[in-house]
């Protein structure tokens, strides 16, 4: 069987569909027979990879002058890709053009078409209506983006949906045939330290080992609710007047907001997008608390990086990263960097020992990538 995964939403600097689209093809290609296409945007097409692991690039312009993310408009070469690579499956991560055209080819070629939800993409679209509409414009957004999915997704074989929050959203607009799957993480990577072990970590990584780390991982941009976290910051170091310090690792859109800002506070420290897994998960390693601004998050696999490794969490509660917490009751109600801020300082106050086993306790006992594709190579083979 050869299973096609193509998507908009990729980005060389990484990301939570990157990161699941690698995990799954490691799994496909070491854990069972089946072959894997994975097509996605580039600066030009090109088939980087062949053999039964196929990665083409289709050309395609950034989507904004900042952005590693491009756009897959060279939907001819798209159709031609499909046609000259023939798959069982296609799996199409966004719901945008791309995946309208392999659903179209899929059906007319007799191939099961599946969509995974990765992004809420009305949020997106609610976010720029309203600045030039008021409140009257989300129920409008949402019927016509519900109409849209439901179109999309009628003619498929399923969606995958990575939180139960989402799949309620979505079986309210009426999509049908959701399949709740979780996203995993590699426990052989993402694993938790002695303390000793973290302070030799900290010291590697030019941290103090006596104040309190606090941690912010991803893309700094609009999307990721960047200028919430920075209002956080200067909320918490007024909140906390004891010393700590605070590390933004990633890039994006708003990397020069963030750079201008550590440069005015000097307990922040920005560092680039780290490629390598195993150097992300000792900074999660040496951190005492991670801090997610997300409020449009549909699932939040940073999270289960981060636990994984024995780290805490803060977030927002009340939307699809609930899921993923393994100390809900800490996390702030109020979605505002105010609300954020005090969450973070309540919780370094009470931080114990425990707190560490048991969020790695957590992600151990209920997220893997094994389980994860173990479960949706059965949802393809049976083809429901």
């Amino acid at each position: 069987m050869k299973i096609c995964d193509l998507t908009q939403i990729y980005s060389p600097l990484g990301g939570g569909v990157k990161s699941y689209l690698q995990a799954k093809r490691r799994y496909i290609l070491e854990q069972t027979p089946h072959e894997h296409l994975m097509i996605v945007p580039g600066a030009r097409t090109v088939q980087e990879e062949s053999g039964r692991g196929q990665v083409w690039k289709v050309r395609g312009p950034l989507v904004n002058r900042t952005s590693r993310y491009r756009w897959m408009l060279d939907l001819p070469t798209l159709l031609q890709i499909l046609y000259r690579e023939k798959p069982d499956i296609v799996e199409a991560g966004d719901p945008y053009h791309a995946a309208m055209l392999s659903r179209n080819w899929a059906n007319r070629r007799g191939a099961d078409f599946y969509m995974f939800y990765h992004s809420h993409f009305p949020d997106a679209m609610l976010r720029t209506v309203l600045k030039f509409a008021g409140t009257w414009a989300r129920k409008w957004v949402e019927r016509v983006a519900g109409d849209y999915l439901r179109n999309l997704a009628d003619r498929g074989k399923g969606v995958f949906v990575g939180s139960h929050h989402l799949m309620r959203v979505l079986d309210g607009w009426g999509v049908r045939r959701l399949v709740h799957l979780p996203l995993g993480v590699d426990s052989g990577v993402f694993q938790s330290k002695s303390t000793h072990d973290r302070m030799e970590i900290r010291r590697k990584l030019g941290l103090p080992t006596d104040q309190p780390i606090l941690l912010y991982v991803g893309r700094f941009s609009p999307d990721k609710d960047t200028a919430l976290l920075l209002r956080s910051w200067m909320k918490i170091s007024q909140l906390h007047p004891e010393p700590w310090q605070g590390v933004m690792i990633g890039d994006g859109q708003m990397t020069e907001e963030v750079m201008k800002f550590t440069r005015h506070l000097p307990q922040m420290r920005r560092i680039p997008f780290l490629h390598c897994p195993g150097e992300l998960a000792e900074w999660y390693q040496a951190a005492d608390l991670l801090v997610h601004p997300g409020r449009w998050e549909t699932f939040g696999l940073v999270l289960l990086e981060a636990q994984g490794c024995g780290l805490p969490v803060v977030a927002f509660r009340g939307g699809a990263m609930d899921e993923q917490a393994a100390d809900l009751a800490s996390w702030a109600e109020e979605k505002t960097s105010q609300g954020l801020a005090m969450a973070v300082v309540r919780k370094l106050r009470h931080m114990e020992p425990a707190d560490r086993v048991r969020a790695a306790h957590f992600v151990r006992e209920n997220f893997s990538w094994h389980r994860t594709f173990a479960r949706q190579m059965g949802v393809y083979e049976s083809g429901r």
